[in-house]
């Protein structure tokens, strides 16, 4: 009965947080412009703060300054330039030099585990982000608002959600017991199914000059990487031996949990776009 009542009061807090937050992003994305890239980057500095805080339990000790406003400062300028590896290239050199620069006169812990862990999580976290917001200039025909970002949070979305709920009812075989003890096949194959097909049905109505085909086959990249994106962080929780990046989100844990997926299928759509010509 007490199990019955937690999962009860987990729903709720998750049907109310994505009853804020959906509401939120889809505002910010139809807007565009400044006002998506700053969330973007506010969201990018919360889940990099979260990242440190999982090296600290290892023992390691990232510069908290360049990790979180390194993360910050690479989306704000792939909206600047244009180009997020354009901005990796700029923060990725400054984060560096100046964790290097650190390191010499911040004699805590390790400076070579230090200075790792904070370019890595720069680029994981702000890096990999930062690929969402060129998504909004998508050529084709026809300008529709948010380009190709929605379709992806959209999928996304729909794929963690099937995930979450196969998962639960039917879950029966452990997908990586040793990474992540509640994933299941039953709850991999409905992630999977989800997205290819959320995004194939949401982009078919948002963008329709796109080839259908095409569509099919970005949602199924998107389902498969999606999951490995999952995976990934899941890893580096259970190397700290925690079950969330944080308390952040009621009922879906911290701002990394909820990015996850993005993280990974965000730079593969993003690159997709990018050689087949349809992001300048």
């Amino acid at each position: 009965m007490e199990g019955s009542d937690t999962q009860r009061k987990s729903l709720v807090q998750r049907l109310a947080v994505a009853a804020v937050g959906i509401p939120l992003v889809v505002g910010a994305v139809l807007i565009g412009r400044w006002v998506f890239a700053g969330l973007v980057a506010v969201v990018a500095g919360i889940a990099a703060w979260e990242y440190g805080r999982l090296m600290q339990r290892r023992g390691v000790l990232p510069q908290w300054s360049l990790l979180v406003g390194g993360a910050v400062a690479q989306n704000l300028l792939t909206f600047a330039f244009g180009s997020p590896l354009v901005a990796l290239g700029v923060v990725g050199l400054s984060i560096v030099l100046l964790a290097w620069g650190m390191a010499l006169w911040w004699w805590r812990g390790s400076p070579l585990l230090n200075t790792a862990a904070t370019v890595a999580g720069v680029c994981y976290v702000g890096g990999l982000l930062s690929t969402v917001i060129p998504l909004q200039w998508v050529k084709g025909g026809i300008e529709v608002p948010g380009g190709m970002v929605l379709p992806l949070l959209a999928a996304v979305w729909v794929g963690d959600t099937a995930a979450y709920a196969v998962g639960r009812r039917w879950g029966r075989y452990p997908l990586a017991p040793r990474v992540s003890p509640k994933k299941t096949w039953e709850g991999t194959v409905a992630c999977f199914i989800g997205t290819a097909l959320a995004f194939w049905g949401l982009l078919q109505w948002w963008m329709p000059v796109f080839p259908g085909g095409e569509a099919l086959a970005l949602g199924v990249l998107l389902g498969v990487v999606g999951q490995v994106g999952d995976l990934a962080e899941s890893q580096l929780k259970r190397d700290v031996a925690v079950k969330d990046s944080s308390a952040l989100l009621p009922g879906h844990g911290g701002m990394l949990d909820r990015i996850d997926s993005l993280l990974f299928a965000a730079p593969c759509l993003y690159a997709w776009l990018a050689l087949r010509g349809w992001i300048g």
